[in-house]
């Protein structure tokens, strides 16, 4: 049978000639020759195939490269020339098509490089080889995962060391370290800098390289000249132009005008005493306070750091992290709180509770079906339905052997032991004993109990202050107690004994931490010093009154027939009804006004300050705002002057302070002493309670010591006092220039 012949016609413009030869690959059964055109056989033996190991379409015409074209042999691959003599024998597991002179070759999954001599340039010794995008004359090598760059002479330009390498424009590389950072080279493996980029791309059609450090961006150009350095919000370019979006540019600074370091982002806030948040478009990072960062966009919150750790968030999920953002203790927490003695109380997705140290570790480990929150040097725990405390070292204090148990407040906690309720102390002794159906602590030495049936207040000392059989416990607020009964409420003080019968449609408690009750019976407001006891308030004795003011030191204004005077909480008059107008009481005095002139009374209805000024507020440390002859100033409860009366208009700042408006609306500042530190001459002032001040004059601000001297100039549109209350955040931008349009070169 006369075997088929497949003839496929190769012309090749030989390298170095100017002549055309023209050879033929010859296929038979047998396997694949080369012969010349005259016919003749060129190779002795027949080969299983001809062409390129990375041949997308084995079907296809192969292609010699130049003189060459690869032959493989019993599964492995070499050279043959157009003469059909070996420059390569058979022995490789692939043969690339060359570029530039260098075929990728392999061997027992080791990846090499030769040169059109057959030579080995690049030793069989790495798991992957890939020619550099760019058409450079360069190879990505790789080995363990990680990547290198070797030249065509088989130098090495970058070494093994790197996540990832690529081209990035005709005079860059772009190599990530195992940060995860990129670092720029030149083509030579030379630093283009010493900076650190977390992303970067090349822009084909302007031919620039847009770079980003931590959400800020930059911009090169193709020869690597820098175009934008990098700190702005966005870049972009449409057909002709190029928009820049810029970030406010912050100064963070010290309170004696010291600039630490200088940032472009949102905003920067305290992270420690030598470290700082800031944030870039909703992310945040942290950087030392002399502008080194550490770590960008790791988590989604990131707290202070106390002793070098923060407890931070991603996804709503808790863990603690070093200064370099390196996690301490894994992100898997529904909750995680810092205690007092430096370990982290955790919750976790199936609500168990654990201690972790600053290492760490777990060191309840799940020993306990309950840790609870640190208190009074004792961690509350249960395990097997029992309850007991452990230390701070976490070591146990008392066993668990309760069958209920409080955390302690103060230096009691409430327990109880079988049926019943008592209260131990910081020296594991009873100090109420276990006699009583139920105890609920109230606030510290303070309890609520049920016995008998009935229920009432305990103190520590086992005195009973109140009990009762009829009325409800509606709830606690503050360490007092509220009560119900028939729909009227009433109140027990903090101190648990009777402050209000169940009279009251309503109770109101925003006015506790100055001893103060409201009460409304039918709309009609009432209320109570909660620790006076001469009775309760009637409603008709309000309602004498055309107007009832505010209560001051168990005083308050009123006002009949045109005329005022005070009351006190049961509605007795008890200054007479017969000034013009009073303003509440303060430090025992209150201003009253007579004959168009105002001066201080006291609570015996005695004339402490003749009346003398135009107008007199009530006093805060012994200091009160007057006026005279059409000009404010300070006087003390004894009218002598503390700033003179001069000026347009005075304010007390919030810090005790004063604010002072001379002619024409400028501003200055008195210390409280009446001393003098800045005389009339700006715009505005803010006090910030630390012996600075914010100014400014027209529109930009600065910072003065409260003695007049500048810290910082007047030059910044933003100034804010970190919480720290060391460092201050200074802008010298406004976002309403942030945006620009630049024609593209």
């Amino acid at each position: 049978m006369i075997n088929q012949i497949l003839k496929i016609v190769l012309v090749l413009s030989m390298f170095g000639c100017q002549e055309l030869l023209a050879q033929e690959i010859i296929q038979t059964i047998e396997g694949y020759q080369l012969q010349n055109s005259k016919g003749k056989i060129l190779t002795d033996i027949f080969y299983d195939d001809m062409g390129w190991s990375d041949d997308a379409n084995p079907e296809s015409k192969p292609f010699f490269y130049g003189q060459l074209i690869g032959v493989q042999l019993n599964g492995k691959w070499g050279l043959i020339n157009t003469k059909g003599k070996e420059v390569v024998s058979p022995k490789y597991q692939t043969i690339n098509y060359f570029t530039n002179g260098i075929s990728i070759i392999s061997e027992n999954g080791r990846f090499g490089a030769m040169n059109t001599s057959g030579k080995e340039i690049v030793p069989l010794t790495f798991s992957k080889l890939k020619m550099m995008s760019g058409n450079l004359e360069m190879l990505v090598a790789s080995s363990n995962g990680l990547q290198g760059v070797i030249d065509f002479k088989g130098n090495t330009i970058l070494p093994i060391e790197y996540i990832s390498i690529q081209w990035a424009g005709p005079k860059l590389l772009a190599a990530m370290n195992q940060k995860g950072e990129w670092e720029l080279v030149y083509h030579d493996g030379t630093p283009y800098s010493k900076e650190r980029y977390t992303s970067w791309k090349w822009l084909h059609q302007p031919q620039k390289l847009l770079l980003d450090i931590n959400g800020r961006k930059g911009l090169l150009d193709d020869q690597t000249v820098v175009e934008y350095e990098v700190k702005y919000k966005s870049i972009s370019f449409t057909d002709s132009t190029c928009i820049v979006d810029t970030y406010p540019t912050y100064v963070l600074g010290t309170l004696d005008g010291t600039s630490l370091s200088t940032w472009n982002c949102d905003s920067i806030q305290y992270a420690s005493d030598t470290l700082i948040r800031y944030f870039v478009e909703d992310k945040v990072g942290v950087a030392t306070i002399h502008g080194r960062n550490q770590f960008f966009n790791f988590y989604d919150v990131v707290g202070d750091f106390v002793n070098g750790q923060a407890i931070v968030q991603k996804k709503n999920r808790f863990g603690v992290c070093d200064t370099y953002g390196k996690l301490i203790i894994p992100l898997k927490f529904n909750n995680i709180k810092r205690m007092p003695t430096g370990h982290y109380w955790t919750l976790d997705e199936t609500n168990f509770t654990d201690i972790y140290d600053h290492r760490g570790k777990n060191i309840t480990y799940h020993n306990y079906d309950m840790v609870g929150e640190y208190s009074q040097g004792k961690y509350l725990v249960r395990k097997a339905r029992r309850y007991g405390y452990l230390d701070s070292n976490l070591k146990e204090w008392i066993s668990p052997q309760f069958t209920d148990a409080e955390s302690f407040v103060g230096p009691y906690a409430v327990v109880r032991t079988n049926d019943y309720y008592g209260v131990i102390d910081l020296n594991r002794k009873w100090v109420i004993s276990p006699v009583v159906d139920r105890l609920k602590t109230i606030s510290e030495g303070l309890y609520y109990f049920e016995d008998n049936q009935k229920w009432g207040t305990l103190s520590a000392e086992g005195y009973e202050w109140y009990r009762t059989d009829d009325a409800t416990v509606e709830s606690f607020e503050d360490g007092y107690v509220i009560m119900k009964k028939r729909g009227k409420y009433g109140l027990l003080t903090n101190q648990g004994e009777l402050c209000l019968n169940t009279l009251y449609d309503s109770l109101e408690f925003s006015n506790l931490d100055e001893g103060r009750v409201n009460m409304y019976i039918d709309s009609t407001w009432l209320y109570k010093d909660v620790y006076d006891d001469e009775g309760e308030p009637k409603r008709n004795a309000y309602q004498m009154y055309e107007e009832v003011g505010v209560p001051h030191e168990g005083f308050t204004e009123v006002k009949m027939r045109d005329k005022y005077g005070f009351m006190d909480y049961l509605g007795r008059m008890r200054l007479t009804i017969q000034y013009e107008a009073v303003k509440h009481f303060s430090e025992g005095v209150a201003p009253f006004q007579l004959n168009n002139k105002w001066g201080f009374i006291d609570k015996e209805d005695r004339i402490y300050l003749q009346p003398r000024y135009e107008e007199l507020f009530p006093l805060i440390n012994n200091m009160s705002k007057a006026k005279k002859n059409g000009y404010w100033g300070v006087i003390d409860r004894n009218g002598e002057v503390v700033i003179p009366f001069k000026y347009e208009a005075i304010e007390r700042t919030s810090f005790g302070n004063w604010y002072v408006w001379e002619k024409g609306g400028k501003m200055g500042i008195y210390e409280p002493g009446g001393a003098i530190g800045i005389y009339g001459k700006y715009t505005s002032i803010k006090d910030l309670g630390i012996d600075y001040v914010i100014v400014s004059q027209d529109i930009l601000l600065g910072v003065d010591k409260i003695n007049g001297l500048v810290s910082w100039g007047q030059k910044y549109y933003q100034i804010s006092l970190l919480s720290n209350k060391k460092w201050f955040a200074l802008t010298t931008s406004l976002p309403s220039e942030s945006i620009k349009s630049i024609p593209v070169n």
